[in-house]
């Protein structure tokens, strides 16, 4: 009941504002653009910034999806997962190459150590399966 009370009531003190600033002299509108600077000052101005609605919603809504997608999406997801992923295959990328190259010598000795461990290796885990 009592918020059909209030409602009616600030239709009413709408409608009569309206009225006083406008319905009185319809022909003055004309000539005075600025009819609302008539009103007291706290209320032309509480006017003349929307009832700051537009600052209400900046700073509910605006501002702090702003500051969780920078510090949730930017900092976070793109800049700890995907660019972190991506630096860390390139290292491990540069340090295989850099292994792989330290192992070609050129040497034709070099070479043949390397054939001759790697076929030792092999030797050893066929005989270790054929004794399981």
């Amino acid at each position: 009941m009592e918020l059909i009370l209030l409602s009616s009531a600030v239709v009413l003190i709408g409608l009569g504002l309206g009225w006083w600033l406008y319905g009185k002299q319809p022909a003055k509108q004309a000539e005075d653009p600025d009819v609302l600077e008539r009103l007291p000052a706290d209320i032309f101005v509480l006017l003349k910034n929307k009832y700051y609605v537009d600052e209400l919603y900046a700073a509910l809504f605006v501002k702090p999806l702003i500051d969780g997608s920078t510090t949730i999406l930017w900092h976070g997801v793109d800049q700890g997962v995907i660019d972190a992923a991506v630096n860390d295959s390139a290292d491990a990328a540069r340090h295989i190459s850099d292994t792989a190259r330290h192992m070609q010598s050129g040497n034709l000795r070099s070479y043949a150590g390397w054939i001759a461990a790697g076929g030792a290796v092999v030797i050893a885990y066929m005989v270790w399966m054929g004794v399981r």
